[in-house]
């Protein structure tokens, strides 16, 4: 299983990159940037409690001692990300945005290091900086800004990026304990409240009885895109080093491009070119053994 968790992890990252489809989608329904996320949440925590109940309900059972690190990826993690992004992208343009984003790498390395003592190679640092610089030349910078308030959007940004890296650290602690589906469904559980507390959810079911006939649809994208890959994601977390999970999972950028280019005739110039081919490199120079006799 170690030998193919990197590709659960590289799944994971093509459904998050296609999650811009789904957002694109919902949004345009009329929901406001934070009910969009209340939707996408909510639908794939129900889906995947429905999954649960109909298939295994025991894998809905968790211990009192663990709620802090069920709060820690849904609350901590995927809550503060999704709102801490959302602001940043009100704030600022995409691409700093989505750069602020994938600092998330820097934060698990460290966290990595100093929780799951987890080495600093070469290999490791070489990397993450190909993926970030990848991530960066991807998305591109030209003519973007960080608003009028610079130091507060990027601080928004890296919260973002830390949220996001929290999942790899909670997430690698759980994974150990429980079965890959009990802790997506217990993190978009938490998130779910969260994310219902801030969206005006009395609105928010108005407009979705409005549009009623959508939904089905919205649910089916929210689970391809939100739940499964978190689900994907956990069960290669279960079997590599967070560090190295979270460099692969930078391939979601690329990945977002390329349907750009494949749905909305989006184009890709030498930069952006340059830029995925930094990130395809630092996952190839991952999965090279370095110590393995000949």
């Amino acid at each position: 299983m170690k030998k193919i968790a990197p590709l659960f992890v590289l799944m994971a990252s093509v459904l998050w990159g296609s999650m811009g489809i789904v957002t694109r989608y919902v949004a345009d329904i009329g929901f406001t940037t934070r009910q969009t996320a209340a939707v996408r949440i909510c639908s794939a925590a129900a889906v995947l409690i429905l999954f649960l109940l109909i298939t295994d309900h025991r894998k809905l059972k968790i211990e009192k001692q663990d709620l802090k690190w069920f709060l820690g990826t849904g609350l901590g993690s995927l809550f503060i990300n999704n709102l801490a992004y959302a602001e940043t992208v009100q704030r600022a343009s995409l691409s700093v945005a989505v750069v602020l984003l994938y600092t998330a790498p820097f934060f698990v390395m460290i966290m990595s290091i100093l929780f799951f003592k987890e080495k600093l190679t070469l290999q490791k640092v070489v990397a993450l900086l190909l993926s970030f610089a990848g991530c960066v030349l991807v998305v591109g910078l030209s003519g973007a800004n960080a608003g009028s308030n610079g130091a507060v959007t990027l601080l928004i940004g890296l919260c973002a990026g830390f949220g996001y890296s929290l999942y790899s650290i909670f997430g690698k602690v759980l994974v150990g304990k429980y079965d890959s589906l009990t802790v997506t469904v217990y993190t978009f559980i938490f998130s779910s409240i969260g994310t219902l507390i801030i969206c005006q959810p009395a609105s928010m079911a108005q407009r979705i009885v409005e549009n009623s006939s959508k939904m089905p649809l919205v649910i089916i994208g929210s689970v391809v895109t939100l739940a499964l890959p978190y689900v994907s994601y956990s069960i290669g977390l279960k079997y590599m080093e967070s560090s190295k999970a979270s460099i692969i999972s930078s391939f979601e950028v690329v990945a977002a491009s390329l349907f750009g280019v494949a749905l909305y005739h989006e184009t890709l110039d030498a930069y952006n070119m340059i830029g995925i081919i930094c990130v395809v490199s630092a996952l190839i120079l991952l999965q090279v053994n370095f110590h393995k006799n000949t």
